[in-house]
């Protein structure tokens, strides 16, 4: 019997030593992957709040989460007078771990927009409500639930072609804990919140889960473990390997091509359908209107035989469909539309630059970089200062 306990109390010691010795060494490379999301009953998911770290998975960013659960600065909820405030809406894109908070296209927005002549006399604030995978149906209730209490003059939508129409529709999107938006039978979009009432939920939700994220802002294994079995119920829009037709993995290439499916259409129609809603709740709280498409990166991909290949592939003569569709609903209903991938391809060619990608996952793909977020920036600002100066 002593041997035996001696036996297992070695065994036990030797997997701490091991463990201990990961630790360590996951410390001293800098990796770490913190549990960067809590459930939300309301939204499917949202930032942990005063959450701290370095992201180090795509490009490098050290990211600091406000008290309100948002990449950004606290801000007061009361508008300082002299100020002209943006809120923006989005995903990945405007939450953007990969990068400074200070090389985010809306941190960059202020001056550049001062550069223009945009408000003069007024200081432009800029509010970023992005989250990591959220839809346009979280997008419109993170609108109505949170930045509208902070009287923003104009909302800008960030809509990324990659996903957000799938993200939209039930039927398509593999990420069922979120909000959906559906037709009912009198034609009009009405909400399916159930998510927030299913076991897996639940379980999420629960104080044994709340500790378990806890445990994992200490231990870099656990962080470790966590990532390798994909625990978080956030969709990652991590930068995939690129495929033969040039699309990473988790973005839809038949958005490149007018809907071929009858789920498709569905799900581009809804997506029309909260856009017109956002729309419309922002200007009946006085505020302006503006949405931005942030391209895949193989269409503002600097090669252009790389492009060609993915057209011939798709039949289509370019791969502008969703940015065309995108503005074509905008002027119907009266709204600005900011088209960025017609811009940024010609700016990718000329000048060999990848908007895409980093050292650490690849050029060419992902997220946007500094020199993305940067071009992103000035074309916006220079339509808004267009369109509404």
């Amino acid at each position: 019997m002593k041997k035996a306990v001696a036996s297992s109390l070695l065994v036990v010691a030797s997997i701490a030593f091991s463990l201990l010795v990961f630790e360590l060494a996951l410390r001293a490379i800098g990796w770490a992957e913190p549990v960067w999301y809590q459930p939300d009953a309301q939204l499917g998911w949202r930032m942990r709040p005063g959450l701290a770290a370095w992201y180090t998975q795509e490009g490098r960013g050290f990211v600091r989460v406000n008290a309100q659960g948002m990449r950004d600065r606290d801000h007061l909820i009361d508008k300082p007078a002299g100020t002209y405030r943006i809120a923006v809406l989005g995903d990945s894109y405007a939450e953007a771990r990969q990068v400074e908070r200070e090389q985010a296209f809306w941190a960059l927005l202020p001056a550049e927009l001062a550069a223009c002549g945009f408000q003069p006399g007024k200081r432009v604030e800029v509010l970023n409500f992005g989250i990591s995978g959220y839809g346009t149906a979280q997008e419109y209730l993170m609108l109505e639930s949170n930045a509208m209490r902070y009287r923003p003059d104009l909302v800008l939508l960030q809509f990324t072609n990659g996903n957000d129409v799938r993200d939209n529709s039930f039927a398509l999107d593999p990420e069922k804990n979120r909000p959906f938006y559906m037709f009912a039978h009198d034609g009009k979009l009405r909400i399916d919140d159930s998510f927030a009432y299913s076991d897996d939920f639940a379980q999420r939700s629960s104080l044994k889960g709340a500790l378990a994220r806890k445990v994992a802002d200490k231990v870099r294994v656990v962080q470790l473990a966590r990532s390798l079995k994909d625990l978080s119920f956030v969709p990652k829009a991590q930068a995939g390997s690129q495929g033969t037709q040039g699309i990473e993995q988790g973005l839809e290439p038949v958005v490149l091509a007018a809907p071929r499916e009858p789920l498709w259409d569905e799900a581009w129609r809804i997506t029309e359908g909260l856009i017109a809603k956002i729309g419309d709740f922002s200007q009946r709280n006085g505020a302006r209107f503006a949405i931005v498409t942030v391209p895949y990166a193989i269409q503002v991909h600097p090669d252009p035989k790389v492009r060609a290949g993915l057209q011939a592939k798709l039949g289509v003569a370019d791969l502008f469909y969703p940015d065309r569709r995108i503005a074509a609903f905008a002027k119907r209903n009266g709204l600005l539309a900011v088209t960025l991938a017609p811009e940024m391809q010609p700016l990718a060619e000329q000048s060999g630059t990848y908007f895409h990608g980093f050292e650490n996952v690849g050029m060419g793909r992902g997220h946007w970089n500094a020199a993305g977020h940067l071009a992103a920036a000035q074309i916006i600002s220079r339509r808004l200062c267009e369109a509404l100066r």
